[in-house]
């Protein structure tokens, strides 16, 4: 008997255990997160300091202006 679905969706729909193993020793998906975390915390102490060293260089542009 023939099924109504294509081949690919019957292993989407239906999995099998090797399937469901292969997924749970799978890692890459770990790994991809861990590297969208490190990138967030780099973006994140970019844009701290980013903030920080414009306030100090808009002061000290402010205070050269004063002097002048």
């Amino acid at each position: 008997m023939r099924s109504a679905l294509p081949n690919a969706f019957q292993s989407i729909c239906n999995p099998s255990h090797d399937d469901i193993a292969r997924l749970a020793t799978d890692s890459r998906g770990v790994t991809a997160i861990e590297y969208a975390l490190i990138a967030a915390l780099i973006a994140v102490a970019a844009i701290a300091a980013f903030t920080l060293v414009g306030t100090d260089l808009s002061n000290t542009f402010s205070f050269v202006a004063s002097q002048l």
